[in-house]
């Protein structure tokens, strides 16, 4: 990731811009520098605008996280397209500010000397990386086999992701038995499913949060054995589906949740099986917001697709969890 390091010591920089058109607008600058009788002689307070001409964010699609680190201390803020601004109440002083949103943009570095009872208005703007090769983890897919009859079966996956870990050893592909009961058996061993994870290029995983559920993170275990239940799932998969998101999505505030089924999922990963079997795949896709986005409050939840669980079929669950939209 490009930093930009950028230190001032206040002066007024107005802001860019002329009747010909748009121009470059630097990463941070002072829009207003006031005094104020309102405010402590020791403190000073702070509006930070988020400028983004050639929306690059997309806050008219979905609202975004930005990190904010305040002398090594982080906070959290949700930009949203009619509310792009933040505020912070700091003593006078030095202090080293950061401002991050995700690995698409530039990191903002800077390190006012802030003068007490004054008002500042702060301009910030977010450029691209320009980096490329960037990777998101896809967590914990399982696939579980059901079969009518004792059957050999052969399973590949096809993705541009790179394999991080599979149990047990895919070697171009998993070969071996499938059992009335569910239990695969492969080399002598039994397994009750296929595990792999992988490093997904972000290119390949397109959002749009629009379309996402809004619970908080004390929602999460019933929202979850609710969406479960409407799927089809049978008690060991949603209990292990639970007992793996759950613990991480209940320490979180406010949660946007989507979900990718079935055929949607192919562009992160198809599966190629023989014989034919019955897929039922869900993708659980997550990020933490620290505010609630009130056009999703008034939401339903979105209903998924329940499963085909006749004759040959398989399940696989997986997820990724979003540090920050992209």
């Amino acid at each position: 990731m490009i930093q930009k390091l950028i230190i001032l010591a206040f002066l007024f920089i107005p802001l860019i811009g002329s009747s010909k058109g748009k121009e470059a607008l630097p990463s941070v600058w002072v829009i207003k520098d006031s005094v104020s009788k309102s405010i402590h002689k020791d403190s000073v307070k702070m509006v930070f605008n988020v400028m983004d001409q050639s929306n690059q964010l997309m806050l008219n699609q979905h609202s975004t996280v930005i990190q904010v680190k305040i002398d090594g201390k982080m906070k959290k803020y949700t930009l949203r397209d009619k509310k792009r601004t933040f505020k912070l109440t700091l003593s006078k002083g030095k202090h080293q500010l950061s401002f991050f949103i995700n690995a698409n943009f530039e990191e903002i570095h800077f390190n006012p000397e802030l003068i007490g009872s004054h008002y500042y208005e702060i301009g910030l703007n977010f450029e691209g990386s320009g980096s490329s090769g960037r990777q998101i983890m896809v967590e914990k897919p399982v696939i579980y086999l059901y079969s009518e009859t004792e059957q050999p079966f052969s399973l590949k996956i096809k993705t541009d992701a790179e394999l991080q870990f599979t149990y047990p050893n895919y070697e171009n592909g998993w070969k071996g038995t499938i059992s009335k009961d569910g239990t695969i058996r492969m080399n002598g061993s039994s397994y009750p499913y296929l595990f792999w994870d992988a490093s997904l290029p972000v290119e390949n995983l397109k959002l749009n949060w629009q379309d996402a559920d809004q619970i908080q993170g004390t929602q999460v275990i019933d929202y979850l054995t609710n969406q479960l239940n409407q799927l089809g799932m049978n008690d060991k998969e949603k209990t292990d589906f639970i007992t793996y998101w759950g613990p991480r999505m209940q320490q979180m505030k406010y949660i946007q949740v989507l979900w990718i089924q079935n055929d949607a999922i192919n562009p992160i990963a198809a599966l190629d099986i023989s014989p034919s079997f019955h897929q039922n795949r869900i993708y659980l896709v997550f990020q933490e917001t620290d505010q609630p986005i009130e056009q999703t409050l008034e939401l339903k939840l979105n209903p998924l697709k329940p499963m085909n669980r006749s004759g040959n079929y398989l399940v696989e669950w997986g997820g990724i969890e979003v540090q920050s939209n992209l």
